[in-house]
């Protein structure tokens, strides 16, 4: 039979991100820990308007008080502004000192931003400043899909005051006011957190696991109280969310949870929705197995994030960590795209976030920056400026930058009064005091060595700086340095390279950084090798023009297409496609239906039956040699060969000697060996090498590895095969044996399956390594192409090798279910033909038989409890022969 041509239109059709964005029949559920907006407690006179821009005089957080050397940045500016006017500086000066950080700066040179303001009763809702990127992100999607947002308020604040309104203060009425006004502004549904949410955030989140995601392993010690308590704290806010979020779900909607701070919620939403559509994507840094096994709750926080169809990550070494960590600590087992636990596979995938970069065009334009790069290059005159900008924490690198730039005055001493370091580090959650004394004594340090009364080599501000002050900073440098030690994405990163659209300054970026991966094109330093800081701002100040407009068209390209909505949309697709192949995932299956099978095989004119062998037609035993067949397996076997209307396989992952040996008396009967690498159809008289052209390299290292550990698991051994090896533990220690399993199959898949053609099969009491190319789906593959006049198939198998075989047969239904709907559309008139798909009719009967307890996952569609089972089958349909 001739199959149906292939065009790029019928291809595209069965491709999951094919052409425009895909449908999905409910919304989008995003989820973060916060909303994009700030809640205050407005006063009791009504405002004019529901809505308006904010006022451009919204106080900021006042700047921590440091010694003089390290200034303010909107007092510099204003000063140098002032004295071109003919000013007299002490007539703003006192108002500039007294008032928050920028203040003056912004009242004067900006009469309104972006930010919109709400209004209802005594409420006021402002729009965050927070996570600009998530935020620009998530609502991008609007434009393409109908979504909501749920996340917590955050702290509420009465106006004029920096007390928080404490939970149990705000009233249902209240609460009802602002869920209205909220949904009204943008779909978004609040959570009002209780006392909870400190213990939540400000104790698990960030005493525990932000630290450990950036490789900080705690040096404190206590009692353990505390940390039991946050824990408890974190669990009931991700239920609270969890809670939330089923309470607003719709059949068809998809939900997008955002970071650290809700690990727990996809599963906790898979326990009630297990048909849900879930995506989690943490924007922190994931650290090593070795770090995150330190995790006491490390169970529990895989487990939440496995529940999620996609999980999501900045860089690829990110997305390696957690596939580590799950079949380290879990032993899950692993597949090419994802994390395999308990029948449930979590796709895993990198998505590297980005920025909306119109939105920063916009900013950098406004009228109040160039008055301020004007100012500063005056400031600034004859001399390169180098910008950092950064929190002040410890894995921001600040220190780090700090020795970088003394070694390059040291080494470079043509460059001393001829560049300056303009550093500005923004207070964080937490007590940095330490952190800061140091920054100020390395600071003083090399101004008294390399300064003079006439020069300043870094200017140092700590503080939050006005927005037009930061782009006109990052606008008018000549490098941008960035020496994060771990940095889940850095965004400052992107903005600068939209500010230096016209200049083309470099950028020495960390490679530890999130954003390092996608940006090639920034010179790229280890921000511990102080020497290589110092060789790369050499580099960067003497480029040459050419190469500097090289570079930068290649960062802008990068930025301007890899935008915060890009990243989201990418996400959504890639979930979206996630969630349609969820019928290729493994799932529970019911009990066979034997009297439907036996009859469906009697009107079958063209049958297929294909049978795994241990644990299938025989019983798991604990030495294989004793695997043998029953005669009266033996004899239902022969029955079924002797029908002319049956081909027989039996497809197994032992070797062709044995399969001889035992069952080379049935004739008729057709063989597959070692997992399909050799066949053997009825009446040949030699197998067929499906190894040829297969790169078999890999052996000599898989086999030291696991003579590794058969050296120090006692009851373990290694059983060599022509075309995979198979280390097994079944007679060892189970505890030992287990942890041994998790151990090998780790080292494995970063020793060997992250650069080799190779696979992990994760066994009964064994792991297998074997070529990519070669498995049982792919013999099926074969035999069904062979038969496309089939009518019936029956296959049966009972573990991890036997899923190929499922998921061959299940895919094969599924496409010719798709090809055959697209050509029905495509006829006009009369019946639609009927066409195979992969050997496969739409109507084609498939019995899929996985053989385990019933609460086994599995891709087939059928299951019996034991071999047994399988066996009493085979003698009903053998004695429905001449009936």
């Amino acid at each position: 039979m001739q199959f149906p041509s292939l065009t790029a239109d019928k291809v595209a059709v069965l491709l999951p991100l094919a052409g425009n964005p895909p449908k999905i029949p409910g919304r989008i559920i995003n989820v973060s820990h916060k909303i994009p907006y700030n809640i205050i407690r407005a006063s009791s006179t009504s405002p004019p308007s529901h809505v308006e821009f904010l006022s451009s005089n919204t106080p900021s957080p006042p700047a921590s008080p440091l010694p003089r050397r390290h200034g303010n940045v909107a007092l510099e500016i204003q000063r140098h502004l002032n004295k071109k006017a003919g000013i007299k500086d002490d007539v703003v000066q006192d108002a500039v000192e007294a008032a928050p950080v920028s203040k003056l700066a912004r009242h004067h040179h900006r009469s309104r931003t972006l930010r919109a303001k709400f209004y209802a009763a005594d409420w006021t809702v402002e729009e965050s400043r927070d996570h600009a990127a998530l935020h620009a992100g998530i609502q991008s999607l609007r434009r393409s899909w109908e979504t909501i947002h749920i996340g917590w308020t955050g702290p509420i604040k009465v106006k004029g005051s920096k007390k928080d309104i404490q939970p149990e203060a705000i009233s249902e009425e209240d609460k009802k006011k602002l869920g209205n006004l909220l949904w009204e502004t943008g779909n978004i549904v609040p959570i009002f957190l209780d006392n909870k949410s400190r213990g939540h955030y400000e104790g698990y989140c960030k005493e525990v696991l932000w630290p450990l995601f950036h490789y900080i392993v705690w040096t404190s010690t206590s009692d353990g109280r505390a940390e039991k308590q946050n824990w408890e704290d974190y669990v009931a806010v991700n239920q609270q969310f969890a809670d939330t979020i089923i309470e607003y779900y719709r059949p068809g909607d998809i939900i997008f949870i955002q970071d650290y701070h809700l690990l727990l919620v996809p599963q906790m939403i898979r326990a009630k929705l297990p048909d849900a559509a879930v995506g989690i994507f943490l924007h922190a840094t994931f650290p090593s197995s070795e770090i995150f096994r330190c995790l006491t709750t490390r169970n529990e926080i895989l487990r939440g994030i496995l529940g999620a169809n996609l999980v999501g990550f900045q860089t690829y070494s990110y997305a390696r960590h957690f596939i580590s960590s799950s079949t380290r600590v879990l032993g899950c087992e692993s597949t090419l795209t994802g994390v395999d636990l308990d029948g449930h596979v979590a796709s895993v995938d990198t998505f590297p976030i980005g920025i909306d970069a119109n939105r920063v065009h916009k900013f950098r334009k406004e009228p109040g920056v160039l008055p301020k790069m004007n100012a500063i290059r005056e400031m600034y005159a004859d001399k390169k400026i180098i910008i950092g900008r950064d929190k002040l924490d410890s894995t921001k690198g600040v220190l780090q930058k700090l020795h970088a730039f003394e070694k390059f005055l040291r080494d470079y001493p043509e460059w001393r009064n001829k560049v300056v370091l303009i550093q500005v580090t923004t207070p964080t959650h937490g007590d940095h005091s330490k952190l800061e004394n140091k920054v100020s004594e390395i600071i003083s340090h090399v101004n008294g060595l390399y300064g003079s009364l006439e020069f300043t080599p870094i200017h140092h501000y700590h503080q939050n700086i006005d927005r037009d002050e930061y782009y006109a900073l990052l606008s008018v440098a000549d490098v941008g340095m960035i020496t994060s030690v771990r940095d889940g994405m850095n965004t400052t990163s992107l903005e600068y390279i939209i500010c230096q659209y016209e200049k083309h300054g470099p950028l020495v970026l960390s490679e530890f950084t999130g954003t390092a991966g996608s940006l090639s094109a920034a010179l790229l330093v280890n921000p511990f090798d102080y020497a290589g800081v110092a060789k790369a701002l050499n580099d960067s100040l003497t480029m040459s023009a050419d190469e500097k407009a090289t570079r930068h068209q290649q960062l802008y390209s990068q930025v301007i297409k890899h935008s915060a909505s890009f990243w989201a949309n990418s996400f959504v697709k890639h979930l979206v496609s996630s969630t349609e192949e969820r019928a290729l995932q493994s799932h529970e299956a019911p009990v066979l239906d034997t009297e439907n099978l036996v009859r469906e095989y009697k009107a079958a004119k063209k049958r297929l039956l294909l049978f795994d062998y241990d644990g299938t037609l025989t019983r798991i035993v604990s030495v294989p040699k004793d695997a043998k067949p029953s005669p009266e397996m033996l004899s239902y076997l022969q029955t079924l060969c002797d029908d002319p209307l049956n081909e027989v396989w039996i497809v197994s992952g032992r070797d062709q000697s044995t399969l001889v040996e035992w069952l080379g008396e049935v004739k008729g009967l057709n063989l597959s060996a070692e997992h399909g690498c050799f066949s053997k159809p009825q009446g040949a008289k030699t197998w067929a090498n499906n190894l040829t052209n297969v790169d078999m390299s890999w052996q000599q290292d898989v086999t030291e590895i696991f003579d590794y550990y058969t050296e120090r698991t006692q009851g373990s051994f290694v059983e060599h095969k022509k075309s995979s090896i198979t280390w097994h533990y079944r007679l060892a220690d189970v505890v030992y044996g287990a942890f041994q399993a998790k151990e090998c199959q780790n080292h494995l898949e970063n020793a060997v399956v992250s650069k080799l053609p190779v696979e992990i099969l994760v066994g009964k009491k064994n792991l297998e390594v074997r070529p990519l190319s070669i498995n049982k789906g792919e013999i099926v593959k074969k035999i069904l192409a062979q038969n496309p006049d089939a009518d019936f198939v029956m296959c049966a198998g009972d573990d991890k090798t036997d899923e190929d075989m499922f998921k061959v047969l299940s895919a094969a239904q599924h496409m010719a279910v798709s090809h055959q709907q697209q050509l029905n559309k495509q006829e006009n008139s009369g019946s639609p033909k009927m066409v195979p798909v992969f050997g496969l009719h739409v109507n084609t009967p498939v019995y899929s038989i996985a053989v385990g307890p019933a609460e086994k996952k599995s891709m087939a569609n059928w299951h019996v409890r034991t071999s047994d089972d399988v066996v009493n089958a085979l003698g009903r349909l053998a004695t429905t022969l001449g009936k």
